[in-house]
């Protein structure tokens, strides 16, 4: 889907209805988590009446940026939440109004609205990555090459740009930015229960304390985050409804959402154990060897994209609300698992290896953090094979109905492009032969057949204009002087 589409589908009344409602889902939370805060037992004399805003003794500079809500984002998101609530009012007051001029005045206040309720939230992500924007930059790199074989995975239906960055793009703000001011707030109001009661002295009981905190915060992260990507990736299915959608669809949606917020996550650890790596023990390269190299097809990309698999099965399916179960249980649970898992078994073995060494750098903490997650990750890789030899009988149907012998896909070359390793090797010989000038004219021409058959595939009356640009662009990919027949 170009953008242009995903802009055109913006004026679908039952998208826009279920966009306000996870909208409105999501301030309802917040608020239940700002009144749970705001209600929490008080530990200390001077504590605050919200917590994000304590700041600890002596932090200053850009580690207590790190470890405290901004005010200015605190207000901002209030101010989103009444000014959103006032245009609603404002569209019920008037709807009468609004139906005599037509749906573009409810188009207009709808994405306003979303905009006010949401986008606040993503100055916490914005305001990271910009006061660390060096770091940022070290990590956009492996970021973009695994977003570039995202796309690159699925050549047949495969998600446009415009889709994967809008993914991309909620998992760092929308996702990052909620999770993050959930959990802000869900730990000061956790600890305020768990904690040690006032003018406890007792130094188990504090660490105990805290240790139960953290795991339940790890529970609370992870749900807050399993929900949020759920709700990215369902919206989009909706935009891309009229193509083919499916398991693989949803994976791959889901990993986006999932990249995007690992990006300005690795941004935040990155600067936090390099700030205090000497209290930590773990240090900025060691954050980025594991969250920006070996790891980083894991964690948030594998669980969001096991999220995104399910919502993308669920698609058509009959028992659809157990596919979406499935799909968040095993995002939110393996998400919680891993996490407590691999921190579990580190502390194991921490008797046992030197902490910092090159073996405990390059293998030993690696594998620690990565072993909770395989079984999860080989189900994902899993699900995107079986996902994509389903799709090559759709892919071979939807060429043998578009195979003329003088149209843009000719007999011959539907028997090319139905089979992955001959278009492969196509590519290769014509590299070999012409040079690389033809392969690209090659490599273009395929694209557009796959993208014409992927159209046919959805068999949608209302894509049939698209369908006709598709087959003229097809045929003047064709008429190019360096084009070369399949």
């Amino acid at each position: 889907m170009s953008g242009r589409h995903l802009v055109a589908i913006g004026d679908d009344p039952v998208l826009r209805a279920r966009a306000l409602l996870i909208g409105r889902l999501a301030i309802a939370l917040y608020l239940i988590e700002l009144l749970l805060n705001l209600a929490r037992p008080h530990l200390l004399p001077d504590e605050p009446a919200l917590s994000i805003f304590y700041e600890l003794p002596g932090s200053s500079g850009s580690i207590g940026k790190l470890l405290s809500t901004p005010r200015l984002v605190f207000w901002a998101v209030l101010a989103g939440i009444v000014a959103g609530a006032a245009i609603q009012i404002f569209a019920a007051l008037t709807r009468r109004k609004a139906e005599a001029e037509g749906s573009r005045r409810a188009i207009v206040l709808t994405w306003i609205t979303l905009g006010c309720l949401l986008l606040p939230f993503g100055l916490i992500p914005l305001t990271v990555v910009f006061s660390y924007f060096p770091v940022a930059l070290l990590c956009l790199p492996s970021t973009a090459l695994v977003l570039l074989a995202l796309r690159a995975t699925v050549r047949f239906g495969r998600l446009s740009w415009a889709a994967l960055l809008v993914a991309f793009g909620w998992g760092a703000l929308i996702v990052f930015g909620l999770g993050r001011a959930y959990t802000s707030l869900g730990f000061g109001t956790l600890y305020g229960y768990l904690g040690p009661k006032a003018g406890t002295t007792d130094l188990s009981g504090f660490t105990k304390n805290l240790s139960h905190t953290m795991d339940l915060l790890v529970v609370h992260l992870s749900l807050a985050n399993g929900l949020v990507i759920a709700a990215g990736v369902a919206l989009l299915l909706m935009l891309l409804r009229h193509r083919v959608t499916d398991a693989v669809t949803g994976l791959v949606l889901g990993a986006a959402v999932g990249l995007g917020y690992n990006f300005v996550e690795s941004i935040l650890f990155i600067k936090i154990y390099g700030s205090l790596g000497a209290f930590f023990g773990p240090t900025g390269g060691f954050e980025y060897w594991i969250r920006q190299s070996i790891g980083l097809l894991g964690g948030q990309v594998t669980f969001g994209a096991l999220v995104g698999a399910g919502l993308g099965a669920a698609v058509g399916a009959r028992q659809r609300g157990k596919l979406v179960v499935a799909g968040l249980l095993a995002g939110i649970g393996g998400s919680a698992g891993a996490e407590t898992i691999s921190g579990w078994l580190a502390g194991r073995v921490s008797d046992h290896i030197q902490t910092g060494s090159t073996l405990d750098t390059l293998v030993i903490s690696p594998l620690l953090w990565m072993l909770p997650q395989l079984p999860f990750l080989a189900v994902a890789v899993a699900l995107l094979v079986v996902g994509l030899r389903t799709r090559a009988g759709l892919l071979r149907d939807a060429l043998a109905t578009e195979a003329t012998p003088a149209g843009p896909v000719t007999p011959a070359e539907a028997s090319v492009l139905a089979s992955p390793s001959m278009r492969f090797w196509a590519l290769v010989r014509t590299w070999r032969t012409h040079g690389w000038r033809i392969a690209l004219a090659l490599h273009r021409l395929q694209c557009a057949q796959l993208d014409l058959a992927a159209s046919r595939a959805g068999d949608d009356p209302e894509m049939a204009d698209e369908e006709d640009e598709l087959r003229a662009r097809v045929m003047r990919v064709k008429g190019e002087p360096k084009a070369v027949r399949l």
